[in-house]
């Protein structure tokens, strides 16, 4: 869903309440802010168990939605086909970019270590992201569906967003029982917790990491296709996106899936709400601002508990 710029006054028409405004920005906002949060928990889960800064993670994401658009464009495949197809994709290349570049660096000490995740991340980010404008061009690309609208109450609503709705819900409910009901799912948990109680138990913990580095890949990827569904992106937007991301993650706290829901809902209905009663162009400071000030009154997260 493009976002709603405000119009001078006067010039809005009697029959569109400014409360059927509010609601379509919230419409909006919460699509955007899932999204978000979905970036922002691949990010997490790499980060709590391999404690891997992964800058590259948003592109990956913008990688993934061009393919997704070209593939689109190609063959005229259901999106959903198209994320089936590049999840697989893009978990084989998180394992590989794990084991080449980040593994060696546990061998460093933890500063060596951080600097260095740092470094090769960024380094992978703008190499993608040339290689990626190279192949593809430059140019916003997104897929284009053929869509019905949906209008009840001046509220509109297209199939596309309802798309989006259904595949953020589903990604969502997978994610929460894949890691509370599977084998996986409680080694992640256990590596997270504590690594060397883990490894006592059993618990490979290097092989841990690199699947988790793989599958948050393969979740970057999935939501390439749904961010390209409304929301059309270049090779060099990734960043971006990962600042955002980031974002999410200290505001809701790390590895909270909950916590990484309210976020990210909370920053797309902020960003949707400033873009139309101030102008879009602050909505990337914004998330800086909202993070500056929730930190003060939030220093673990949202949903964080102190620890004791």
């Amino acid at each position: 869903m493009p976002p709603i710029e405000a119009a001078p006054a006067g010039v809005l028409s009697s029959s569109v309440s400014m409360t059927t405004i509010i609601i379509q920005l919230l419409i909006g906002g919460i699509l955007l802010g899932g999204l978000y949060a979905l970036i922002a928990f691949g990010l997490s889960l790499i980060y709590g168990v391999a404690r891997v800064l992964n800058f590259a993670h948003g592109t990956l994401l913008a990688i993934a939605g061009i393919a997704a658009s070209i593939m689109s464009a190609a063959w005229s495949a259901n999106p959903a086909l198209i994320a089936v197809i590049l999840f697989p994709i893009f978990f084989g290349f998180g394992w590989l970019m794990y084991h080449a570049l980040l593994e060696p660096l546990k061998n460093r000490n933890p500063m060596q270590m951080t600097v260095g995740t740092v470094l090769v991340t960024v380094g992978l980010l703008l190499i993608l992201s040339d290689l990626t404008a190279l192949l593809a061009g430059p140019t916003a690309k997104n897929i284009r569906l053929e869509t019905e609208v949906f209008q009840f109450q001046g509220i509109i609503m297209s199939t596309t967003d309802i798309y989006i709705l259904i595949g953020i819900v589903v990604l969502t409910v997978a994610l929460h029982l894949i890691l509370t009901r599977t084998w996986f799912g409680k080694a992640v948990r256990s590596v997270t917790q504590d690594s060397i109680g883990a490894r006592i138990c059993g618990v490979r913990a290097g092989a841990i990491h690199a699947a988790t580095v793989a599958f948050g890949s393969g979740i970057a990827a999935v939501a390439g296709v749904l961010y390209v569904l409304n929301y059309p992106i270049n090779p060099y937007e990734g960043f971006s996106l990962t600042v955002k991301a980031f974002t999410v993650i200290i505001l809701g706290g790390i590895g909270s899936l909950p916590g990484a829901l309210l976020a990210g809902i909370f920053l797309g209905v902020a960003e949707a709400l400033c873009g139309f009663f101030w102008t879009s162009d602050w909505a990337p400071g914004l998330s800086i601002m909202l993070l500056l000030a929730i930190l003060i009154v939030f220093p673990h997260g949202m949903l964080s508990r102190r620890a004791t």
